[in-house]
């Protein structure tokens, strides 16, 4: 089976090839030179993705079976202030992916984001109506239904704060920013009005290769299925990897106006996952218990 991973030298890309099926002949898309090349089980290749010509020729040339699309521009403070210059990444390359995959007859994975909901509503489910209320989300509202209008077979998956440990040269995540800020002595200031259910990227991995498996199509949450706030996952963090906790400083959203407008309170309906697939993420406390074992055996 040949699967074209964009974003592969990502959080959830790297996931995805590391728990992929022996048979799986993967081809990462990356944006950074030195990513670029044969890593012995996978090759890559450096393209802009912006670029849809060049798109189209490795899609030609690769053929994939399987389109899992997971790159787009994620800083949702830069997006909010640019958001023109980024909707050609964001909402017209998956859109051409998706239409790309239902002419070749390729299954198509595009991931989306929690943040195609605003956080008013107790819990969301997989066909919830969407209210994004920052830049990002608009984008990705508008690419999951550009994904959808394009091919009806297509699978959209929902994260919600996902992490893990990224490559050397990766973008940090809040928690494992969290553990290098706390390992150096730091003060850090976390958010206490911010909910949100967090999820292990390995977890969000798994379900889309279950998900592949059924060849599931249309929306679907994936989440670690407990509800806390920004500032209790940070103490959970600190309390598993035995740091200093009273280093934390609660925070409000308002004490950071200049930032763009992020969900006050997100919970998913995992109903799809739990009932169609099977599929029960690991809760955060399990997934940072998992995170401290994979560093120590990195270190060792």
């Amino acid at each position: 089976m040949r699967v074209l991973i964009s974003g592969a030298n990502g959080l959830l890309g790297q996931h995805l090839i590391r728990s992929r099926s022996r048979e799986a002949e993967i081809l990462g898309i990356v944006r950074s030179r030195d990513s670029t090349g044969s890593r012995g089980e996978y090759e890559t290749r450096e393209l802009d993705l912006t670029q849809f010509s060049e798109v189209i020729q490795v899609l030609d040339t690769f053929a994939p079976e399987v389109i899992i699309h997971t790159a787009a521009e994620g800083r949702v403070d830069a997006v909010q202030k640019r958001i023109d210059e980024f909707r050609a990444l964001n909402v017209e390359l998956p859109s051409l992916l998706s239409e790309y995959a239902k002419n070749s007859g390729a299954q198509i994975v595009h991931l989306s984001s929690n943040a195609v909901f605003g956080g008013g509503a107790e819990s969301y489910s997989d066909y919830s109506r969407f209210d994004p209320i920052n830049g990002y989300g608009v984008l990705k509202a508008e690419a999951e239904k550009s994904v959808i209008e394009q091919n009806p077979n297509a699978l959209v998956v929902r994260p919600i704060l996902m992490y893990g440990w990224p490559q050397p040269s990766g973008r940090q995540n809040p928690v494992t920013s969290w553990i290098s800020s706390l390992r150096e002595g730091k003060m850090i200031r976390v958010v206490d009005d911010v909910w949100t259910e967090p999820l292990a990227a390995w977890d969000c991995a798994e379900a889309i290769w279950c998900a592949l498996d059924e060849r599931m199509s249309g929306p679907l949450n994936v989440s670690g299925g407990v509800k806390m706030s920004l500032f209790e996952f940070a103490h959970a963090v600190a309390s598993v990897f035995d740091l200093d906790s009273s280093l934390i400083d609660p925070a409000s959203s308002g004490d950071f106006p200049t930032l763009a407008p992020r969900p006050r309170s997100t919970s998913f309906d995992l109903r799809r996952l739990k009932e169609e697939l099977d599929f029960y993420p690991s809760s955060p406390m399990e997934g940072l218990e998992k995170l401290k074992r994979d560093e120590s055996a990195i270190a060792h």
